[in-house]
């Protein structure tokens, strides 16, 4: 599957066409998963992680960062499945299951809770499910937030945005 082969993959030059998505059998969690082909920021200065929430930060649907100063709240990219170092190239994931989507840390979000970029730097927050959201979705929780590692299950949904 994709996310194995391109976990520890990062170009310095761009290998395949700048915001094309893919889609693929992910045999562990038994799912599909869609992965966007993108760019690191050359403005954040920090290597992508996997599991960081992250932004777009150009009008095209190609540069990513983890700074949430880069973009904003509203332009919810996907979530990092590998390292990708400042100004590369390389996959992260923006539609299917995720196991461990990083939070602010601030241990609320619930089981169907709207997921949702926070205001920190490569994180998610939430939204109380049946409540309207004032940023785009993420994704959606998929179980409680794990207190210990900041981290949540999700679904991610912005695989065709």
């Amino acid at each position: 599957p994709l996310e194995v082969l391109v976990r520890a993959i990062e170009n310095a030059a761009a290998k395949e066409e700048m915001g094309i998505l893919r889609k693929e059998w992910n045999s562990t969690n038994s799912c599909f998963n869609t992965y966007r082909y993108v760019q690191n920021a050359s403005t954040n200065n920090a290597a992508i992680a996997a599991g960081e929430a992250l932004s777009f930060n150009n009008t095209l649907g190609t540069i990513v960062s983890n700074d949430i100063s880069d973009a904003s709240q509203n332009q919810p990219a996907g979530v990092g499945i590998g390292a990708i170092s400042d100004n590369y190239y390389g996959w992260i994931v923006t539609g299917g299951y995720y196991a461990t989507v990083g939070t602010n840390g601030d241990d609320d979000i619930a089981d169907g809770a709207t997921i949702i970029l926070s205001s920190a730097d490569g994180d998610c927050d939430s939204v109380a499910a049946g409540t309207a959201s004032t940023h785009m979705p993420l994704g959606i929780a998929v179980a409680a937030d794990v207190d210990a590692d900041n981290t949540v299950a999700a679904y991610l949904t912005v695989a065709e945005l």
